[in-house]
């Protein structure tokens, strides 16, 4: 089911688009109290000191000397970039990865998992397979348990905020508040 060719991660991040709250499965050798699945609240990431490291980091990039349309034009990747970077600086500072947000030390391998689409279309023993297959060398039963568990609570919270977003859509179109379109259905060419 999954690409097992590039080895596991030693942080595994499941996220879920709609929802504020997101799971770290943190497998790093010589972690204090071994393996452990962690829930994560969005907001403790994306605080004061997360909007300030990405506002330095975007003011250095748009002073640049010499900024000409070339590197204009590739600012929209290099904010993307920045913010990337950022955001897990401040997850590994949570996860205890770093002394501090300012570390630069991102040594290790972060998987990111979105929970979205066809993996968010997965039922509850396909579910547990993919758990088995990419965990199950690296964590012990209870919390693989522990970690389907908490899957399959963000999972159905995710699908309901899903269907919320489309009932607003259609609500809005139908209102005249959401303009003149609205995604109905969506393919990713699977």
């Amino acid at each position: 089911m999954f690409d097992s060719e590039r080895g596991s991660a030693d942080i595994t991040l499941c996220i879920f688009p709609h929802l504020r709250e997101f799971i770290a499965i943190d497998v790093r050798p010589g972690r204090t109290g071994g393996p452990a699945v962690l829930s994560l609240s969005i907001a403790n990431v994306l605080g004061e000191e997360f909007y300030s490291r990405v506002e330095r980091d975007f003011s250095e990039i748009i002073r640049q000397h010499e900024m000409g349309f070339l590197e204009l034009m590739g600012l929209p990747q290099q904010v993307e970039a920045v913010v990337r970077a950022n955001s897990l600086k401040r997850i590994l500072a949570e996860l205890g990865k770093n002394d501090s947000a300012n570390s630069d030390d991102l040594t290790g391998t972060v998987g990111v998992l979105f929970f979205a689409g066809s993996l968010l279309g997965l039922d509850g023993p396909q579910l547990h397979n993919a758990i088995q297959e990419l965990f199950a060398e690296k964590l012990g039963p209870s919390t693989i348990e522990q970690l389907e568990e908490k899957l399959v609570d963000l999972m159905g919270r995710e699908r309901r905020a899903v269907r919320e977003a489309l009932q607003q859509d259609i609500g809005g179109l139908i209102s005249g508040k959401s303009g003149s379109w609205v995604t109905l259905w969506e393919s990713s060419g699977n």
